[in-house]
Formats: C-alpha cells, structure tokens, sequence
C-alpha cells in the first residue's frame, strides 16, 4: 500500500477528534493519502507543527523548532531569527509521504507554513490577506473576499481562494519573489486600507478584536518574516475535522459554500471530482515592480 509500512503507529486507536470518534489511526491515514496533493504546497518550507498529545478537546501546542527526536529524515532547515541577532532555530520541513506520517503519528494534526521558502526566507512567493469574521455571518465574508478580488484584480495581481477549515477564507496572490517582506507588508496594507475604505460597514482593520463589532478583520499581518498560515489541505483542529481547502472563486459564489464545507470525511470525494482550483498558482505569479516605493 505505502512505502511508509516501517512506520509503526503509536497508539492508533487513541481519539484525536472525540466527538467524530477519529483517532489517530485516522488522522496518519488522512494525511497518508492526501500527501500527493499537499506535498506541492508544503516543499522546502519551514513548518510549524500544531499538536494535540491529548485530542483536540485538551491543550495542544504550536511547535516552531524541530525537537531532537525527529528522525534523521525530516529534514532541517536552519531559520535565523530577527528577534535575537546571530540566533537561529532548526525547523522542520516535509517533503514526503513519510514526513507527513511521522508527524501525525506524534499528534501533529495542523501544518502551518511560511510565506517564503528555504531558497530565500526573506523573499516571500505569496501575499496572503486572511479574513476573519467576528460572528459566524459567512456572507459578509464572502462579499468582503469578492471586493478584495476585483480590488487585486485593478492592479493585475492574480488571487486564489480557500476556505480555513474555520470560520473565514485566506486569499493568496502568488508573488515572484522579488521583493523582501519590508517591501510586501506595506503593499499589503496599503491594499487592505483601499478595501476597507470600500467597504467599511462590513470590513476592519481594528487589532482587538472587542473593538470589530459584527466586522471582518481584514489581516495583512501574516506578511511578515516568521509568520505562517495554516496550510492548503491541512486539517483543522476543530469539530468535524474540517480541512482548509483550495476552491474557485465560482465555487466561492455558491451559497453551499462555507468555511467548513470540506473535511476529512469528504474532502477525497472532492478530489476526484474536481479538477485542481489552484492549477495555474505558480505561473502566474506577479512582480509589485508596479507599486511606487
């Protein structure tokens, strides 16, 4: 079935997502299966590794630096850190179905990347505005997702959409890396500002979040060196195992459509039934050239 047959599974029948009755075994075999299709988005990126020792319904933990138990396979990736001058951290990276299933057999049930790769960690490959409502309206989301769309379109960035797996959708314009994130942050801001001013009843850029009301947060801030976003096709730690999906702005437009439409029970159906949203990601990827200094 697997080349990954010399991996044993730790207490497989161990519940990660109690009320689904989804164990361990079931969350190593997800991620088993789905890594030919996640594996493209997660190549030669630092990872942070979000577990839950003891299922999802006790604490788990972000875990940014790679514990010295990893096996010599997962491979490092060595992150300097802007905080503290000189200082760096070993993050791991998966490349392979095997990676995948080491972690989920240590309890990793979310994956969140960074915006850069290995190749040039300062020089994000994608902008990212993720929209966050501050009730459970969808639709005000989803409005708020089409006018930033039409907005990216004015300026001729390409965007892509998926759901969370939460309650929003993130949308990703793929970037050809030739500006540093001190470059594409304020970019990113000056597109949310213009978003905002178009829909401001519905939209916010208010950091706390007690101050939003029933608004969208509009957040930018992941566009900056060391922040992550939860991986395309990773699962949420969440009731119901709901997956962060790849859609199409079409499929966006449907009132079927939520943040947790797809999930480990049905997110394989859709795979074979669809062709990939996010095919044409990496060649059309845009310069900011255009935005003035």
């Amino acid at each position: 079935m697997t080349n990954n047959a010399d991996i044993d599974i730790s207490h497989p029948d161990k519940r990660i997502f109690p009320a689904d009755k989804l164990t361990k075994q079931h969350v190593v075999d997800y991620y088993r299966k789905i890594a030919p299709t996640i594996l493209p988005h997660l190549k030669d990126r630092p990872l942070t590794l979000r577990s839950f020792p003891d299922g999802i319904e006790q604490d788990g933990f972000f875990q940014k630096r790679a514990p010295d138990h990893f096996p010599d396979y997962i491979k490092r990736l060595d992150v300097p850190l802007r905080s503290e001058a000189g200082e760096s951290i070993e993050m791991a990276i998966a490349d392979k179905e095997k990676d995948l299933v080491y972690l989920a057999n240590q309890n990793v049930v979310e994956l969140h990347l960074a915006l850069s790769t290995g190749k040039a960690l300062d020089s994000p490959d994608q902008m990212i505005f993720d929209l966050d409502p501050s009730d459970d309206d969808f639709e005000k989301v989803r409005e708020l997702a089409f006018e930033l769309g039409s907005l990216l379109e004015g300026y001729k960035l390409p965007c892509f959409v998926k759901t969370t797996g939460s309650r929003g959708v993130h949308v990703h314009v793929p970037l050809r890396r030739d500006a540093g994130f001190e470059r594409v942050k304020p970019i990113a801001r000056q597109l949310a500002e213009e978003l905002l001013d178009n829909c401001p009843t519905i939209a916010t850029l208010e950091h706390r979040k007690q101050k939003r009301g029933d608004r969208v947060f509009i957040d930018y801030l992941r566009n900056d060196y060391g922040m992550t976003a939860i991986a395309p096709y990773s699962l949420r730690a969440l009731k119901g195992a709901p997956v962060a999906t790849p859609i199409s702005w079409d499929e966006l437009g449907s009132r079927n459509t939520g943040p947790q439409s797809w999930g480990l029970k049905n997110i394989f159906r859709r795979l074979g039934a669809k062709e990939d949203p996010w095919a044409g990601f990496n060649r059309r990827r845009a310069s900011l050239a255009r935005f003035e200094p």
